[in-house]
């Protein structure tokens, strides 16, 4: 490739000399070459052409008349807008001196007079390349600064956000050890106050116990006794649902799911509450779905506790007429093995003394109610109870009421469809590990219990029981024989749920 046809960088050329013989001979070899030239004969014009218009390149004749070329790029060079402007000097005096004088004003390279043209393009092409890039790299560090000075900005917003999360989480830290130290605070200030009041209530109770069984009392003797055990066992089961509700939003809860025989579970519940609704003159109805499974996978001791606690209610806040539970499948469909459904529990009692409207209006840990406020209060605990379930377990609660007219909670619970060979197995690892035959919570009466343990035990069982010392009834369960294991296991799970009163009920000793 020769110099010709070469694509040398194009710029603009500056020639400063006082020969225009000179001028117009590279004149008009460099514009042959296509770059666009400029000329003067001095120094003077040369400073007002570079002020308008800096060229990229200047070739600098040394001697000229007035100012030569040295001080012109003396000049040029101390000037911050032209320093960087490259000068090639063209000169007729080839000594060292001279040549070594032009590079110490600045002069990025010298030609000596008579000069060859292939020289001068290749010596201009070769300072235009280096000026291009000097500038290109200009650019990149510029840009490469603003690169640093970006990334500078992310690197203190990052820091920032960083020290932001890092309060943040302190400040977490701190309000969760407030919490868990107020939570600590109200567990032992809830269980002082439950010793507290459980203590006179056992004097009550117990003098009560004997007073009753006096034979010289008058009739209005033994009904005022009855409506004093009557409050004080109430107002033992407000303080028992009262620690479990506590229990339940200082521990977190969690589901203990396991194939069992859900008709077998309905049918031990409704003979256990169809006798006590019998007892107060109550009808009890029982309706089940062909389209419930027989055999589901779910939490077994909550299922039963939202039933037994749902038919608690409504024996207690219902006078007369009936009792009805029914259970139902939503969206009945054929369900295989492994499939989920939605069960639906529906209770209903006649003559509600309570409007549960009420209780939905103000169900929380503590309200009042207008039509009976201490009815209300042990409605309210229990029923909370039964929905912190059905929630834990996906599911919900629905109040429907009017007052005077029959009452319903509606239940809702998703569980798992198992098959027959999954409940046969689980039933008999759980034998397996306990080596004994299960018996339901249900099943145990006080003939299980005389049976099993001696009369001074019992004792003891019913008055811890009584004054609801739940550790003195775990010490004493420690007794129990292990092929009476699932007795055990009754009345711990009894103990650790707050039911006293069921512990008293079987422990307790007739007049």
């Amino acid at each position: 490739m020769t110099l010709e046809s070469a694509n040398p960088p194009k710029g603009t050329i500056l020639i400063i000399d006082d020969s225009p013989d000179n001028l117009r001979v590279l004149s008009k070899t460099l514009t042959a070459h296509g770059y666009t030239v400029r000329c003067v004969i001095n120094a003077s014009m040369a400073f007002v052409s570079i002020q308008n218009l800096p060229p990229d390149l200047i070739l600098l004749d040394v001697r000229m008349p007035g100012m030569d070329g040295y001080e012109v790029c003396q000049r040029l060079k101390q000037n911050p807008k032209t320093e960087e402007i490259p000068i090639i000097f063209l000169s007729a005096l080839s000594d060292v001196r001279n040549i070594v004088s032009a590079f110490q004003v600045g002069g990025v390279d010298y030609i000596t007079k008579p000069f060859q043209t292939e020289e001068v393009l290749a010596r201009i092409r070769h300072q235009l390349t280096i000026q291009e890039l000097k500038n290109q790299l200009a650019i990149q560090n510029k840009q490469l600064l603003q690169e640093i000075d970006e990334r500078k900005q992310i690197e203190q917003s990052l820091h920032e956000e960083i020290q932001c999360r890092i309060l943040t989480e302190a400040s977490l830290q701190d309000a969760k050890n407030m919490a868990e130290a107020a939570n600590y605070i109200k567990s032992e200030f809830l269980a002082q106050m439950s010793h507290e009041l459980r203590t006179p209530l056992n004097i009550i109770l117990g003098y009560t116990a004997l007073m009753r069984g006096e034979g010289n009392l008058t009739p209005d003797h033994q009904d005022s006794l009855a409506a004093i055990d009557d409050s004080a066992q109430r107002l033992l089961k407000l303080i028992n649902n009262i620690l479990a509700i506590t229990h339940a939003e200082l521990h977190q809860l969690s589901l203990n799911e396991q194939e069992f025989d859900f008709h077998h579970l309905l049918d031990s519940i409704v003979a256990l509450w169809q006798s006590k609704a019998l007892k107060k003159g109550l009808r009890f109805e029982f309706q089940r779905s062909s389209e419930v499974p027989q055999h589901i996978r779910a939490d077994e001791s909550k299922v039963r506790q939202i039933l037994m606690n749902l038919l608690d209610n409504a024996i207690q806040t219902t006078d007369t007429g009936a009792i009805a539970i029914k259970v139902a499948v939503e969206n009945p469909l054929s369900f295989s093995v492994d499939e989920t459904c939605k069960l639906v529990f529906e209770v209903q009692g006649n003559g509600v003394r309570v409007a549960l409207s009420d209780l939905e209006m103000g169900l929380q840990a503590f309200f009042q109610t207008e039509s009976n406020q201490k009815l209300g209060q042990e409605l309210g605990l229990s029923l909370l109870l039964v929905r912190q379930f059905a929630q834990l377990m996906g599911g919900d609660v629905i109040f429907k009421s009017s007052l005077g007219q029959s009452n319903g909670v509606w239940v809702y619970l998703p569980v798992q469809v198992a098959s027959r060979q999954a409940v046969a197995q689980s039933s008999s690892h759980f034998v397996a590990s306990v080596g004994q035959t299960i018996l339901e919570p249900d099943t145990l009466t006080k003939e299980t219990l005389q049976t099993a343990m001696p009369n001074d035990w019992l004792m003891q069982l019913h008055q811890a029981a009584v004054k609801g010392f739940d550790q003195q009834i775990l010490h004493l369960l420690q007794k129990v024989p292990a092929n009476h294991a699932s007795l055990a296991k009754t009345l711990e799970m009894w103990t650790h749920n707050f039911q006293f009163d069921r512990i008293v009920e079987v422990t307790e000793v007739p007049q």
